[in-house]
């Protein structure tokens, strides 16, 4: 049995978004990411986003909220997955103990606060 191509790539980018989802990040986190290279903004979107990219159209988002910073692998050609207020609110309310990375999940600098 052969799987289509399709199906294999969209299991990866699949695999790719899952390895960073919506979470608390820290300031610092969130400071590093702005200055690493130039932000890209999206009109009508919160936050910011990386622009070296992931894995083909795989950025991370980054966005400030109620005092919180938040971060997570979105992809840039799928509006569901980009993080905004309605999802931080719903992560919120979902995880109201939320650990706050430092750094990237699945980086050599993951660490927790």
């Amino acid at each position: 049995m052969t799987v289509p191509d399709g199906a294999v790539l969209a299991a990866s980018r699949e695999a790719v978004l899952a390895r960073f989802p919506l979470s608390r990040v820290s300031e610092a986190f969130f400071d590093d990411m702005l200055g690493v290279l130039p932000p890209a903004h999206i009109a009508g979107v919160p936050g910011f986003f990386v622009t070296e990219a992931v894995s083909e159209d795989i950025h991370a988002q980054f966005v400030h909220a109620g005092g919180r910073f938040y971060g997570g692998y979105v992809g840039l050609r799928d509006r569901a997955t980009w993080i905004t207020h309605a999802r931080i609110a719903e992560f919120d309310v979902a995880h109201p103990d939320a650990v706050e990375l430092a750094w990237y999940p699945d980086g050599p600098k993951e660490a927790a606060r």
